[in-house]
């Protein structure tokens, strides 16, 4: 029996699971554009019985935003099926709350919203005394937004960050998420945010609540926050080859970031996923694909030969499932996050 942290499932993972928590940007859009195959895969999905959960961390958008935006792009999505990282953050502030409980939120509309959806007394400056700062981001923040944080947090005020992400992705580049402002605000007070975002579990966990599920499924492009967060709620978690990390990323991806199925896009949802198993000598398969760690990387068998993945290859996704398990393997052996040093060549799964 195969101990990789890849698993089987000899059903579509649109029947064996009841709920899919899907990330947004990378997995059901790029921006303005529907990431390919994605709203045709979400319709079969909800047409075999499985519900949508959209999980992000954008906290500035409210729910009804997000569910416009992907109706929109031709998947009919309705608000509560959205959850924001602002509607965890609120729910995280509200499970503390007495009547004394004020809020004080740096922020935009998507996180006032969320708060007094929770019924939270809100205040506008530290000179209201708030009990509690919560911060999500908003690009129009200003200095001012951020001092008066820190004139509250330094008077007294608990601190709690809806997410915190260093960066997001704009079309010029990477640009300061709502990590690097929060990070501001610690530097000036010395006082550690509680988060409420992935990769904490808690957003999760209150996602598949509000969906009723029993049995969810995360779907994610990213291990540090999608994948990572599955993991800390203890759900299974399906990458897909659509976003930030490729194979490459896999291939090194350290135990707690670590997927339980691979896909190359949502279509994933509608087919049965094969379990790598270990063999002699440290060779894992996948079904006909054989791959193995030799001197700090892995080989991948096809036919009479071997293809070394440090000069980059094209692969089939049975043999990135192969070579992830052998990777994984090796690295867990060894004591260490990975065993494969920076990568030489670039590695692409084949498209269908």
């Amino acid at each position: 029996m195969s101990d990789s942290a890849l698993r089987g499932c000899d059903e579509p993972l649109q029947v064996s699971f009841d709920v899919a928590l899907l990330d947004l940007d990378g997995v059901v859009y790029r921006g303005d554009h529907a990431v390919p195959h994605a709203p045709t895969a979400l319709a079969e999905a909800r047409e075999g019985g499985m519900l949508m959960m959209f999980v992000t961390n954008n906290a500035s958008r409210t729910p009804d935003v997000v569910a416009r935006h992907l109706t929109d792009l031709g998947m009919p999505t309705g608000p509560e099926e959205v959850t924001t990282a602002a509607q965890a953050a609120a729910r995280m502030v509200a499970e503390s709350a007495d009547q004394d409980t004020r809020v004080l939120a740096i922020g935009g509309e998507g996180l006032r919203q969320a708060l007094r959806a929770e019924g939270l007394t809100l205040v506008d400056t530290a000179d209201d005394e708030p009990t509690v700062v919560v911060q999500g981001l908003e690009k129009s923040l200003s200095w001012t937004d951020l001092a008066e944080a820190t004139y509250a947090i330094l008077a007294g005020a608990s601190h709690v960050a809806t997410n915190l992400d260093s960066t997001l992705p704009t079309d010029r580049g990477l640009a300061l998420g709502n990590g690097s402002l929060v990070a501001a605000v610690v530097h000036a007070t010395g006082v550690q945010p509680r988060a409420a975002g992935k990769p904490q579990p808690e957003i999760f966990q209150q996602a598949a609540s509000r969906a009723g599920a029993r049995h969810p499924i995360v779907v994610g492009d990213r291990l540090d926050t999608d994948l990572a967060g599955a993991r800390a709620a203890g759900y299974p978690g399906l990458h897909v080859l659509t976003g930030v990390d490729g194979p490459a990323e896999l291939l090194r991806a350290r135990r707690a970031e670590r997927p339980s199925y691979l896909g190359t896009d949502l279509r994933a949802l509608k087919v049965a996923h094969p379990a790598p198993q270990r063999g002699e000598g440290g060779r894992w398969t996948c079904r006909d694909a054989v791959a193995q760690v030799q001197d700090q990387t892995v080989l991948v068998r096809r036919g009479d030969s071997e293809i070394d993945l440090d000069a980059g290859a094209e692969l089939t996704l049975d043999e990135l499932r192969a070579a992830c398990a052998a990777a994984w393997a090796a690295s867990d052996e060894a004591g260490v996050s990975t065993v494969l040093p920076a990568p030489g060549g670039t590695v692409v799964v084949a498209s269908d």
